[in-house]
């Protein structure tokens, strides 16, 4: 089969032929129809984040298809269902994974991003029938950034949902793919008045598409005295960074409100450097939050197969242009989320 593999870090992914994986008991086999090219892909392939215990791997860890084979044991799925893939494997016996939270495993093996290979090829082998979520209206290429993007979004949204009374603000600061799902969750899961801010118009255009009361351009002069200006001189009551930039994280405390939250999601290297009655308020509190669980995926999936969470912009490509869509998504051109396609549906 066909595999997108990082050989190095610094280097470009290799496109090259691997042999399928054996199924063994209690696995799945799938045949990937959609990947979702993650910005943190960027941050590996360049090896600003070095979290890989060996070279070479397929990455791609936000994944969908259908079911291509069943090893012994497995009762919950058949040949040909669509799925979704959960991705934050875990090992499985420490205390996280057997309350649920495999993503925050102390030994993580997650998919793409450990021993185990990634989406970014024709077939995927993942190790436990639990990780898939079957799928009734989703085409698989749509629901596969469901599993990464919608997901994360969820989780970092839900979690600050005591903060976000009817009539608060919330901040959005990045609308790549992770931050317009994060609009349109605040927009179907609070009442909360919401702020987006990006250096990008274009991206601004579409928070206010996806539901944004306000945008800002990173750009602009004063914009923590605009922001604490529109809301009153209160400041917002959660702030959500999908950036995680030194610039972006001093944005979010600097306008966060007393007993408010502040929620990193982006991972660009930045350091939240609190200094209380300086940059930040009493009582703030600071989280980064990471992926989600099994369960919340399959929430967020009931709501995109209800047709209450919508997709963000998809682009589609096949395997062979994954160079294209790294060179596109690092310029910024990728105005929502890009997919690989390494199986087309049918």
């Amino acid at each position: 089969m066909r595999a997108a593999r990082l050989h190095a870090y610094g280097h470009p992914l290799v496109v090259e032929e691997v042999p399928i994986p054996e199924v063994e008991d209690q696995q799945v086999l799938v045949a990937v129809e959609g990947a979702g090219f993650c910005h943190s892909d960027l941050h590996v392939i360049d090896g600003e984040i070095r979290v890989l215990p060996r070279l070479p791997v397929t990455l791609g860890h936000e994944n969908a298809g259908r079911v291509a084979r069943v090893g012994r044991g497995v009762k919950t799925v058949r040949e040909g269902d669509p799925v979704a893939v959960y991705g934050g494997w875990g090992c499985g016996l420490c205390d996280r994974c057997v309350t649920g939270y495999e993503q925050l495993c102390r030994t993580p093996r997650w998919a793409g991003l450990s021993e185990y290979d990634g989406g970014y090829a024709e077939y995927l082998l993942v190790p436990h029938e639990r990780y898939l979520i079957r799928l009734e209206r989703l085409e698989p290429r749509v629901a596969a950034p469901f599993t990464d993007a919608a997901l994360t979004s969820y989780r970092a949204i839900r979690k600050a949902l005591p903060h976000l009374t009817p009539g608060e603000w919330a901040l959005v600061i990045g609308v790549g793919g992770l931050g317009q799902f994060g609009i349109k969750l605040l927009r179907l899961l609070t009442a909360s008045l919401i702020i987006a801010v990006d250096i990008d118009e274009a991206k601004l255009a579409l928070a206010r598409h996806y539901g944004a009361t306000y945008t800002f351009s990173g750009r602009e002069a004063d914009l923590v005295q605009k922001i604490l200006d529109l809301t009153g001189g209160r400041g917002v009551a959660a702030s959500f960074d999908f950036v995680g930039s030194d610039q972006t994280l001093a944005l979010a405390l600097a306008v966060t409100d007393t007993m408010g939250k502040v929620t990193q999601l982006g991972l660009a290297g930045g350091t939240a450097a609190m200094r209380v009655l300086q940059n930040t308020r009493f009582e703030v509190q600071f989280e980064a939050t990471l992926w989600g669980t099994i369960k919340e995926l399959r929430e967020v999936l009931a709501l995109a197969e209800a047709g209450l969470l919508t997709p963000i912009d998809l682009e589609f490509y096949p395997l062979e242009a994954i160079h294209e869509v790294y060179a596109r998504l690092k310029a910024g051109k990728i105005q929502g989320r890009a997919v690989i396609v390494p199986q087309p549906a049918g």
